[in-house]
This record gives C-alpha cells, sequence and structure tokens, in this order.
C-alpha cells in the first residue's frame, strides 16, 4: 500500500503547535478547532512513523523527533517567507516605479506637469524622466531603461509597439510685436515681411514643404533645434514660428501668443513600449494625461 504524503497542512499545523506551545494553542493560531488540529497531528505521526507530542500532566510536550523534525520545518518555512517577501519587492518594483523618455519637445512642454499629476494620484510611485532624442529614445525603451517612450515619429523598431498616439495641429507662435491676440488665426501667406525663427531637422522640412506648396518664402535669419529654444526667441520678440501644440500651450501661458495655422499642419505624439510589457496604473495614467494635455492644447490656441 502507497504511504500517504505529507501535505503542507500537516506541517502547518505541526508547525503551529511547536510555536505556541501545544495543540489547543495552535488550532487557536490557525483558527481552526481543536478537534481538526488533532487529525491533522496525528495524520502526520502515521506518515512520519513516530510520535511528535506525549502527554505531560494536562498538556502536552513535544517529543525529541518532534525536535529534530521542527529544525528542518523551519528553515523549510523560513525558504517560503523569503519567497514571498521577493514576491512582494518584485510586486512593488514592477507598480512602483515609472520610467519615461520622450523627445525635448514633450519633456520640455507638458511633462513637468503630467509627473506633478503622477506623483499626487500615485505618492509611492518613482517617476524618472529623461529628455533625449529619438534614436536615444528608442534604445532605451528596447533596452527596457524606460516603460514608454514619447515621440514624434512612429518607432517601428524590433519589439517596440505604439501603445497610444495623440494628434493635434501645429500652431503659430509670436508677441504682440509680430501678431494679434484676438486674430482667430494665422495663414502661412501672413509670413512674408516678418523674420521668421526656424527650426532644423525633420519637422522644419515638413513645414517648408507646406510653405512651398502655398507659394511662401520665410525670412529666416535665426535657427534653433529645440522647440523650446524656438518659444523662447520667439518671447524676446525676434520674429514668429511654427511649433507643436503642446509648446504652443506652454508658449501662451508664458505671455506669448499662440494662434490656430492655416493651412493645417499635423503633429502626432507616438507612446511606445515593448511588445510584452503590461502598462501599470501609472502608466496608463500618464496616457490619459497627455491626452488631456494634447486636447487642451488643441482647444485653448489663443492668449488667454
Amino acid at each position: 500500500m502507497a504511504k500517504r504524503p505529507v501535505t503542507h497542512r500537516m506541517i502547518e499545523a505541526f508547525r503551529a503547535a511547536m510555536l505556541h506551545g501545544g495543540i489547543s494553542a495552535g488550532a487557536d493560531a490557525l483558527g481552526i478547532p481543536q478537534p481538526s488540529m488533532s487529525r491533522l497531528i496525528a495524520d502526520l505521526q502515521k506518515v512520519v512513523g513516530f510520535p511528535l507530542f506525549q502527554k505531560s500532566g494536562r498538556s502536552v510536550k513535544p517529543t525529541d523527533e518532534a525536535i529534530v523534525l521542527m529544525t528542518k520545518v523551519q528553515q523549510s518555512f523560513v525558504g517560503l517567507e523569503e519567497i514571498t517577501s521577493f514576491s512582494t519587492q518584485l510586486q512593488k518594483q514592477m507598480t512602483g516605479r515609472l520610467s519615461i523618455c520622450t523627445i525635448p519637445s514633450i519633456g520640455h512642454s507638458v511633462m513637468p506637469e503630467i509627473i506633478e499629476h503622477l506623483r499626487a494620484k500615485f505618492p509611492d510611485v518613482v517617476v524618472s524622466l529623461t529628455v533625449s532624442s529619438y534614436l536615444e529614445v528608442a534604445r532605451n525603451v528596447r533596452n527596457r531603461q524606460a516603460d514608454i517612450g514619447l515621440t514624434a515619429d512612429k518607432l517601428s523598431i524590433g519589439n517596440l509597439e505604439t501603445v497610444a498616439e495623440f494628434t493635434s495641429d501645429c500652431v503659430c507662435i509670436g508677441t504682440s510685436k509680430w501678431l494679434t491676440a484676438s486674430a482667430k488665426q494665422v495663414d502661412v501667406k501672413e509670413f512674408a515681411g516678418k523674420p521668421f525663427v526656424a527650426l532644423t531637422g525633420t519637422f522644419q522640412r515638413q513645414l517648408d514643404a507646406l510653405l512651398s506648396a502655398n507659394g511662401v518664402t520665410v525670412d529666416a535669419m535665426i535657427e534653433a533645434s529645440l522647440f523650446q529654444t524656438v518659444s523662447e526667441l520667439v518671447l524676446r520678440g525676434m520674429g514668429v514660428s511654427v511649433v507643436d501644440p503642446l509648446t504652443g500651450a506652454k508658449h501662451r501661458q508664458r505671455g506669448g501668443i499662440t494662434l490656430p495655422l492655416r493651412p493645417a499642419c499635423t503633429y502626432t505624439v507616438y507612446a511606445t513600449a515593448m511588445s510584452d510589457t503590461r502598462l501599470g496604473a501609472p502608466a496608463r495614467e500618464l496616457l490619459q494625461l497627455l491626452k488631456s494635455a494634447t486636447d487642451a492644447a488643441r482647444t485653448h490656441t489663443t492668449r488667454e
């Protein structure tokens, strides 16, 4: 006849009786009836083949064999406790940190406000923000140094996956020196005769194509590589420019004039993660806040 195996419940009952000084006290600790506790101990004794407790007056005392067995049981439970502790730490690492890598136009405009909201809603979560180039964003997400990457171009590399995208229209920025705050919009043809602060890189090439299609040539005597720098130069009265809607909203907050551009020039923010990444609550909240910021920038394009 096959020998009955030792169950975890038997060992748990035995350990409780040893730790709490008796079967009755052990049953109380486990929250089970004493008869059930006694039955578990009896079953374990049958399996191991020797008595574990012996009567001593009105109480029971562990046998020498039980004391030796308890040493082994404790080692096993320490291992289980370590696993439980490790699992808890691992879960905390997964939910307790959000790493974001973004291009400058997003990192320098809306991210400080978004992080403020994230910290208020998730006070136990560490938020890490890295502002870098398009290629560095891709590298950080692929190497899992960032949970989410934010770019203005889709990252179609390896196992990267677009988890959200937010599209709005670029805006014209300036000051009262070159723009009328009450205007409903700015047509690209109005750039004629105004100094223009241009960008370098792919965005400016996209804008140049739009201007060329409308027969417009701008007087670009100043160039800068970042939207933030362009906004700063424009705020100093050096001309007008076209920037993404998030930078445009920041420009308006700082006292500049931000107006819709016609014809429209779209700008899309792509949120990217590894295809096997499960986005936690902080990451999902980040995406929602970014959507709200994009919607707000689309709605409020004039100076308030």
